[in-house]
């Protein structure tokens, strides 16, 4: 039988478990089991997780090669290898809370590209309960010249 890979079958935001298996200075590389994804097709993708740009660094600052966890799809980039950059989740709460303030508000600045509202997102996480001093930094110290946020996109698409 012949595998089909199975990377048409991510999105930015998937939820997929994956398995740490090694550790650099700046993140992780680790393997993605898509099987539910994408099933019939060779399930396991390399990964790339940095330390700047995920939820809880901390926590995954924590983690060993053959630890196994939840990664949540960040970016997607076909001309790079490993061509997926993944975090850890947010927490749900977070999405949820307010009628889905935080997720709302993700979407239309990654819909506007308006990121001076990047600010009111900090504050919009941290009333839903946010204590991520790393993210909620991010948010608050965005460049105005840049055009893309890795806590937007995360936030804007996780399942």
């Amino acid at each position: 039988m012949e595998h089909i890979p199975a990377l048409p079958a991510t999105r930015i935001g998937l939820r997929c478990p994956g398995q740490v298996t090694r550790i650099g200075e700046t993140g992780l590389e680790l393997y993605l089991d898509l099987i539910r994804v994408a099933p019939g097709r060779a399930p396991v993708i390399d990964a790339d997780l940095f330390f700047h740009c995920t939820i809880a660094p901390e926590r995954a600052r924590q983690l060993v090669p053959g630890d196994s966890c939840v990664f949540v799809v960040s970016e997607i980039d076909m001309f790079r290898q490993p061509p997926l950059r993944v975090s850890l989740p947010a927490n749900p709460d977070w999405l949820t809370w307010n009628n889905e303030t935080v997720r709302r508000l993700a979407r239309h600045i990654r819909e506007t590209l308006e990121f001076g509202l990047m600010p009111v997102l900090a504050d919009a996480l941290e009333d839903a309960g946010c204590t991520d001093a790393a993210l909620l930094e991010h948010c608050r110290q965005f460049p105005a010249d840049e055009t893309r946020s890795w806590a937007v996109e995360l936030l804007a698409t996780q399942t």
